[in-house]
């Protein structure tokens, strides 16, 4: 009986444990903006998103500015154990370099013997222009595409098509026990792409142009409708980033970030649909419920 009851109270206490983890898990947007307008002007920031899912902080695609918001946002760069760019353009690597040294509080021990810390996951063409300096920084570099999966602690990382002119590169699932996180990457649409994502329970959809406003290399709003409604069922969140010149911006005639979440939500089956903004947290659980 005393045995019984120390493994119930050992199940009870690793359920309360991943529990709390769960509450405590976040997505936090250090950049709403993707576009040489936004990387130039800073008009919405091109930091990337922060992931804090199963107790493991992670960086995706560290644009320019990353440093700046991640501290400008109070959370901690030291806390960042995996690195993922997607593709290398610059406003998804620019800063990946600076995000690497600015993840450890110590570079070195005494005989300038460097501590390596976190895991890249990336294409080849990104590991070609970083530096070995920094690559000798990291314990792990793993390559991802369409069709390979990497297990990471208690994070299953599926690797997802995308179509973007030339350049190679992925979208990702982040497969916990619990949810699933999809991130689509810039991509423009092509067979199969919505049905990637069954099954996935939050989607982050790179949406650059509003309405009609065709872009061969990227997401508008009436190219990426047909798609996600073969998303069935439909994830029980849908969260719009990355937003380009023409969305919102000096040169765009209005804000159409807001217009373009209404069209969504009436077109599909989503019910939660959510518009990025620099510096938005955005708690796991809530978006799950």
């Amino acid at each position: 009986m005393s045995l019984r009851i120390k493994i119930s109270s050992i199940n009870l206490f690793l359920i309360k444990s991943k529990t709390f983890i769960l509450m405590n898990d976040e997505i936090i947007i250090l950049g709403s903006g993707g576009g040489r307008h936004h990387v130039r002007t800073q008009y919405r920031a091109t930091g990337g998103i922060l992931l804090k899912i199963g107790g493991i902080q992670t960086h995706i695609d560290p644009g320019p500015g990353a440093i700046v918001r991640i501290n400008q946002y109070k959370e901690d760069p030291t806390k960042t154990e995996l690195f993922i760019v997607t593709h290398f353009h610059l406003d998804h690597y620019n800063d990946l370099a600076v995000m690497i040294e600015g993840s450890r509080r110590v570079l070195h021990d005494k005989n300038h013997i460097y501590y390596r810390k976190g895991t890249l996951i990336t294409t080849k063409e990104v590991v070609k222009n970083l530096s070995q300096y920094h690559l000798n920084m990291l314990e792990q570099v793993h390559i991802l595409n369409a069709t390979k999966s990497i297990q990471y602690k208690d994070l299953k990382l599926n690797g997802t098509k995308i179509t973007h002119a030339d350049v190679e590169g992925f979208g990702i699932i982040f497969d916990l026990n619990e949810y699933s996180i999809a991130y689509s990457s810039d991509t423009t649409v092509f067979e199969g792409f919505g049905k990637q994502f069954i099954g996935v329970d939050i989607l982050i959809l790179n949406l650059l142009r509003p309405d009609s406003v065709i872009c061969r290399r990227h997401l508008s709003t009436d190219q990426v409708l047909p798609e996600l409604n073969k998303i069935s069922p439909p994830p029980k969140t849908l969260i719009l980033n990355h937003f380009g010149a023409y969305m919102d911006s000096p040169l765009s005639q209005k804000n159409f970030v807001p217009s373009q979440v209404a069209k969504i939500q009436a077109l599909t089956n989503i019910e939660r649909v959510i518009a990025g903004e620099d510096g938005l947290k955005l708690n796991i659980l809530e978006l799950l419920s």
